[in-house]
């Protein structure tokens, strides 16, 4: 449940103040200047393409599937900025929930697009989930976690979009296009409507709820409480004592790198989304409560929501930072490019001087035959 969601939520609303005929959008003014919005989500979409395409070059290059389920987080957060983020640049640059694209093929755009921006989110949360569970196993239960094969981690990968996907299949049924008033003309939205077959405002309330939870609540609780067992049973190790020194240094760095890697992804989760659940609970558990045109409102909203937006660029720096084998790779592909880069230098440095050479050749030849 993303901003996706949000802008078919407030579409919503205004479809229905249309076809009451009350009153059209409203706007109540900026509270953060559109241009900082704007950079804010292109340094977001640059940054989440940059990082996880390099997570995946990464991982195609070492071939480990035991990093399969990083790759598949790192996915599914490219796949979220790809689909989400231009939308959001468009409305600040537009101040509107105007959909542009028309006919079957916008109402097909209108269903898939949230489908696919909600479901990458609901995967980018099931993998955090599931690697906190393989690290248990690899440290409480290592027999179990052999047996967990290159295949079954492909089918569990291969599981995550399916429950996504499911997850927020109703999107299919419930986003439609429509045209509604807006400041003298009409233009068309993409909004939500669980009529006729539900009452809207119960259907959309416990579906909002539903997502929620088993997106975003229930996730965070489970990476939480699992990093936390981590952490504990590798502080208390008494094989430590038992061990060479060299070892212990060695488990002493890993059980800190490991710490240090759990804190910043718990905390990643509640900055990026704890202020985004109460708002935007808040906004659909009691609608009419909301503050109208409250300038302080509006912004933990819009703060909310830039918070919410950055969290698909703040995986694959977290994997960079605190994952080596990813760290090592980025810095191998970067000196092959300036190795590459070199070589170009000196492989046209020598040709200019084949070239000078040559015309130097032909400048004598040519004075010896005068």
């Amino acid at each position: 449940m993303n901003s996706s969601t949000q802008f078919a939520l407030e579409a919503s609303k205004a479809v229905n103040a249309s076809d009451n005929s009350t009153h059209t959008l409203e706007s109540c003014g900026i509270v953060f200047p559109n241009g900082i919005i704007i950079t804010i989500h292109f340094l977001t979409l640059f940054t989440s393409l940059i990082g996880n395409t390099l997570l995946i070059v990464a991982f195609l290059r070492m071939k480990e599937t035991i990093l399969l389920l990083i790759a598949n987080m790192a996915a599914s957060d490219l796949l979220l900025a790809l689909v989400l983020m231009p939308e959001l640049i468009i409305y600040e640059l537009t101040g509107s929930f105007e959909y542009h694209v028309r006919g079957d093929v916008g109402t097909f755009l209108c269903k898939i697009c949230p489908v696919l921006s909600d479901a990458s989110l609901s995967v980018s949360t099931q993998s955090l989930v599931l690697i906190a569970v393989e690290r248990l196993l690899a440290l409480m239960a290592p027999v179990l976690y052999r047996r967990i094969t290159d295949s079954k981690r492909r089918i569990i990968v291969i599981c995550t979009w399916i429950v996504a996907i499911l997850l927020h299949s109703p999107y299919f049924y419930a986003k439609r296009l429509a045209s509604i008033h807006h400041e003298g003309t009409f233009i068309q939205v993409c909004y939500l409507d669980w009529a006729p077959i539900f009452e809207h405002r119960t259907a959309q309330l416990r579906y909002g709820i539903f997502l929620y939870i088993t997106v975003l609540i229930v996730p965070i609780l489970i990476i939480s409480v699992l990093y936390a067992v981590i952490v504990f049973n590798q502080r208390n190790d008494k094989m430590v004592s038992s061990r060479g020194e060299k070892c212990a240094i060695r488990k002493k760095r890993s059980v800190k790198n490991l710490k240090r890697m759990a804190v910043a992804t718990v905390t990643a989760l509640f900055l990026c989304w704890t202020l985004y659940i109460i708002v935007f609970s808040f906004k659909l558990v009691s609608p009419e409560t909301v503050p109208k045109c409250s300038k302080f409102f509006q912004a933990v909203e819009n703060v909310s929501s830039l918070m919410a937006s950055c969290y698909c660029a703040v995986n694959p720096s977290l994997c960079f930072i605190f994952i080596k084998c990813f760290s090592r790779q980025l810095s191998f592909l970067c000196q092959r490019k300036s190795n590459r880069q070199r070589g170009a230098k000196c492989t046209h440095a020598n040709v200019k001087m084949g070239e000078s050479g040559s015309v130097s050749c032909l400048t004598r030849l040519s004075l010896r035959g005068s």
